[in-house]
């Protein structure tokens, strides 16, 4: 909490040398190395994280994340998955990218369906406008046009006046 990462990682190492199952500790180290841009070593800790205790969510999360950004969409669809199998309720995030990675996969009827459910779960917070835009391109991939247009035009109520809003129009 102090900003004192090179502190915290050797504390972190200290405990998980101690004691190998400590999920918590593996987790807080792949944290770090994740800030530090040592994705490889934050990988590993995650994994050490999920090695000592399998039904910890926060790993699959940082984990799925570190998928997008390199768009490696098997490992996303497949993170995402057990994320939500574990905890359907509080990811609605994981729900999007379960969305974006079967579309990439061409497994559309699947992307409707976390696309939708994404959808549902950030009703009320709406956090997540990009969930419009991606179920806007599903339902045009599935030919639905009158669903695919009222998607995109519920995103743009959320976009600024500018390029993306002018694209999408």
């Amino acid at each position: 909490k102090k900003n004192k990462d090179p502190e915290s990682e050797k504390e972190f190492d200290k405990a998980v040398q101690i004691y190998p199952k400590y999920s918590t500790a593996w987790f807080q180290l792949g944290l770090l190395k994740e800030k530090q841009n040592d994705i490889d070593g934050a990988r590993k800790d995650y994994a050490q994280a999920l090695a000592a205790d399998p039904k910890f969510l926060n790993p699959y999360h940082q984990l799925a994340g570190i998928s997008m950004k390199e768009k490696n969409w098997q490992e996303v669809n497949d993170t995402t998955k057990r994320l939500i199998s574990l905890d359907p309720v509080d990811y609605p995030d994981a729900y999007f990218y379960n969305a974006v990675a079967n579309y990439y996969l061409k497994n559309i009827d699947e992307a409707e369906k976390s696309a939708r459910e994404a959808q549902k779960l950030d009703a009320a917070a709406n956090r997540m406008p990009q969930v419009n835009q991606l179920l806007g391109a599903i339902l045009a991939e599935k030919q639905d046009y009158a669903g695919a247009a009222e998607q995109i035009r519920k995103y743009l109520t959320f976009l600024k006046p500018g390029e993306e809003a002018d694209k999408m129009k």
